[in-house]
C-alpha cells in the first residue's frame, strides 16, 4: 500500500469557460514518468449544447504548471465537466 503523503494530484478531467465557449481538457501524458508526470491541455471550441466541437491545439506542461492553471480557472468561474 502507498502512503497517503506519497500520492501525486494531477489534474484530470474538462473545464468549461463561464461563457460556455471554451473547453480544457486535461490529462496525463501515460508516456511521462510516474515521479516527473506530465500533463496535456488540450483547447476545443464548444457546441451549443456544450460538448467538444473543434479541436484547437494542445500544451504538455510539467505537473505545476498543470496544477496552476487548473486553480486559476476555478477561481475564474471555470467550471468541472
Amino acid at each position: 500500500m502507498v502512503p497517503q503523503s506519497c500520492l501525486i494530484v494531477i489534474p484530470e478531467g474538462w473545464l468549461i469557460n463561464p461563457r460556455k465557449t471554451c473547453l480544457l481538457r486535461f490529462f496525463k501524458d501515460p508516456m511521462s514518468l510516474q515521479r516527473l508526470p506530465k500533463v496535456y491541455m488540450d483547447k476545443w471550441s464548444v457546441t451549443p449544447s456544450g460538448t467538444p466541437h473543434n479541436f484547437i491545439n494542445r500544451r504538455k506542461v510539467q505537473l505545476d504548471p498543470a496544477l496552476e492553471t487548473w486553480s486559476e480557472l476555478i477561481l475564474n468561474g471555470w467550471e468541472k465537466l
